[in-house]
């Protein structure tokens, strides 16, 4: 166990060690500041902030010092072992923390990257689980015009490395006021509209300057719990994302000429009080454009049998896999297009930037455990990492709380469209086109399915579950209730040829669902807490079980289609297309 630092007899070592290159050696933090928890640690020292800090430095405020004033403590991802009362882990609750006091000053993390927001081909996205600790104390005692507390910024260098053309404000800050407008205690994103430098005095009297901020509501704060912001800079676009759902779109492009970067923590705008702020989560990615998915990511499985697609090797359903599988299956590629003679159709290809997905419902080999045919997508979580693709143990799926990648919340979003599906009297056209599956549960956790063109659409979940691929029948515990565990709810209502779009997403709190029309319009949401009654549903009063966050049980993602009738010879040419405009996995 590491000791608590909270003089600068202690913290002046481990800067020097950890190689920070901070210029001062007179810095003295105030004993024990924002009271950390019983037990602080360097959050270095965790895996699911490593990769942020590693491409970040750390800048922090004297909270004795002159307002505004900063330091830089730790450079160039080098953070090693260094923590102080501003900067730790708090183990009690395993999240990092920031503490700070004084207008003006700040706790904060820059991710060192400086980068251009209108890069083509590129999009960078930082999520942030924020949590803010005893927020209204800390500003009961500042005045009404001060009482914000900033805890995201896009800021800029100015117009190159060397700073030239810096300008003294940030693109964006998300922030926590008190009261602005009447509202009490919202969060806001406060956008910079254009690139003039206001603190010009000339300029400052300016319409430019005068305008220069939109103040955009994201809603009133839920202390009780962590909010999760999203914020993605592609090809001179701003969006917000506030728990999963899209807030904020802009044009920036009046601010590319400026190079700019992420940061996180605590910037105080409020006097006489202290703050304190904790990310249960926390990652910054960068990623091209060109394709709206990571083909690495996944392996298919397609209606045709090995027997049929290999020539050998049994009737269950084929697959294939990544080129980094090195294994015998056939190759799985953006390339790829999985033309079937017998059939007379492509079970998968990539065309005008989509991928296509199809099943001649005439046609077609089940999976072991189902009597369907698919031509589906099944998650390899951290399969490169591992070197393995085998899905035979659960080290290519992840837990809730995955302690080998320190991740805590798991997130499949989708784009889509039902370019075409069959029209065969009597049987709706239904079809699951995004899943979470347990490894070796034959109960699925969530299944996003579509039923036509005037039907909503339905998420099928399941309260409990057996482990070991067990199934509710007769003799098993918990039978015959396992027969009510399936129930669904209602998301939205989109029309084949329309493009829409669903996010699931799973965390220790629960399962969040949303479906929405492409421009955000028909927007449908659930949030359902493990252990806790939820009451919206097809089925009355449910509650999911707290055995789905156990920490031994594993998950992983699907997309792409399975129809939910069987194929059948008198089907023959009726078929499911259906096109994925974007398939995005997130873990943080």
């Amino acid at each position: 166990m590491r000791n608590k630092l909270t003089l600068a007899s202690t913290l002046l070592p481990l800067v020097i060690i950890s190689g920070c290159g901070s210029e001062s050696g007179g810095y003295t933090p105030p004993p024990n500041i924002g009271e950390p928890g019983s037990d602080p640690s360097a959050p270095n020292s965790y895996v699911k902030y490593q990769n942020v800090l590693s491409q970040s430095s750390l800048q922090v405020s004297d909270p004795f010092g002159e307002p505004g004033n900063k330091e830089t403590l730790v450079k160039n991802g080098q953070f090693a072992d260094f923590y102080n009362d501003h900067f730790y882990y708090d183990q009690s609750v395993e999240n990092l923390t920031f503490a700070m006091s004084g207008y003006s000053n700040r706790s904060e993390v820059r991710v060192d990257e400086n980068f251009d927001t209108s890069e083509v081909g590129v999009q960078r996205v930082l999520n942030a689980s924020i949590l803010p600790i005893g927020v209204e104390s800390s500003l009961a005692n500042s005045p009404a015009d001060k009482d914000t507390i900033t805890y995201l910024q896009i800021h800029n260098k100015g117009t190159d490395e060397s700073g030239t053309g810096y300008i003294p404000h940030p693109l964006l800050r998300i922030v926590y006021e008190q009261e602005r407008d009447g509202l009490i205690g919202h969060y806001w994103a406060v956008l910079k509209t254009n690139a003039v430098d206001c603190s010009d005095p000339v300029k400052s009297e300016t319409d430019d300057c005068k305008y220069a901020y939109e103040r955009i509501d994201l809603g009133k704060a839920d202390l009780d719990r962590a909010t999760d912001f999203k914020l993605e800079v592609r090809e001179g676009k701003l969006s917000i994302d506030k728990d999963n759902i899209r807030e904020v779109e802009r044009d920036i492009t009046y601010w590319s000429h400026l190079l700019s970067y992420f940061k996180f923590g605590l910037y105080n705008q409020f006097e006489n009080g202290e703050a304190k702020v904790q990310f249960p989560s926390v990652s910054m990615n960068k990623s091209d454009t060109d394709k709206n998915w990571d083909i690495d990511q996944w392996k298919i499985t397609i209606p045709a049998s090995k027997d049929d697609w290999y020539g050998s090797g049994g009737t269950s359903a084929a697959e294939l896999e990544p080129a980094h599988c090195h294994s015998s299956k056939d190759t799985l590629s953006n390339d790829s297009r999985l033309w079937f003679s017998p059939a007379g159709i492509s079970f998968f290809d990539v065309s005008d930037g989509r991928m296509h997905f199809r099943a001649d419902m005439g046609y077609g080999t089940t999976t072991e455990n189902s009597n369907y045919i698919r031509s589906e997508l099944r998650e390899l979580f951290n399969a490169q990492a591992l070197n393995t693709c085998s899905t035979s143990r659960d080290n290519t799926s992840w837990k809730i709380h995955d302690k080998a990648t320190g991740t805590t919340k798991h997130t499949l979003s989708s784009t889509l469209n039902v370019e075409g599906y069959p029209d065969i009297q009597g049987q709706d056209p239904k079809v699951i086109v995004g899943q979470v599956h347990g490894w070796k549960i034959k109960q699925a956790l969530v299944k996003v399915q579509w039923e036509g063109d005037n039907k909503p659409v339905r998420v099928i979940l399941n309260q409990d579950f057996y482990k070991d691929n067990q199934s509710c029948s007769s003799g098993t515990p918990d039978y015959p209730q396992c027969q009510d565990w399936p129930f669904s709810v209602n998301m939205g209502t989109y029309a084949s040829g329309e493009d829409w779009q669903y996010t699931i997403s799973i965390d220790e709190g629960g399962i969040r669902l949303i479906t929405q029309s492409e421009d955000g319009s028909n927007r449908v949401s659930h949030y359902l807490e493990w252990g806790k009654l939820y009451f919206d549903t097809n089925n009355g009063t449910v509650e999911m079980s707290k055995n789905w966050a156990d920490d031994d049980v594993a998950y992983y993602f699907k997309a792409g289609i399975y129809p939910q009738f069987r194929p059948d010879n008198a089907y023959k040419g009726k078929v499911f297309d259906v096109s994925f405009k974007d398939v995005m996995i997130s873990h943080y």
